[in-house]
């Protein structure tokens, strides 16, 4: 399936080539990228949980079920992203703003509260 504004290549697992995006996920995704009015670099989206434990992701992330994308920005765009997230319905909210600007990046996922994913829940990469 194809998503308005984001690419199945983007989308994919960078470790395997895999993909599997939540549908109710994308709609919110895209709901937050038509308000936004600007291009949306995502630097992670799906990934194979194989894939996420090698590159550090929590066991059960919201990656690995389709739910989470990680979009690079800084800045009052950074600001911007956070507030179309929390209006478009996402519940966890990770902020990595240190660094190269590159490397910079917002987590958005829509998890629902359990024990294994409270929320909703905001926190920053060290």
């Amino acid at each position: 399936m194809s998503w308005k504004y984001f690419s199945e290549k983007e989308l994919r697992c960078k470790g395997t080539g895999e993909w599997s995006m939540d549908s109710s996920f994308m709609k919110k995704l895209v709901a937050l990228r038509e308000e936004f009015s600007s291009p949306i670099i995502l630097s992670s989206a799906f990934r194979n949980p194989t894939y996420n434990i090698t590159v550090g992701g929590a066991v059960n992330s919201p990656h690995v079920f389709g739910r989470a994308v990680d979009i690079q920005c800084f800045g009052s765009e950074a600001y911007e992203i956070i507030r179309l997230g929390i209006k478009h319905g996402m519940t966890g909210i990770g902020i990595s703003q240190r660094g190269n600007r590159c490397t910079r990046f917002i987590h958005l996922d829509d998890m629902d509260n359990s024990d294994t994913h409270p929320r909703p829940w905001v926190w920053s990469y060290t």
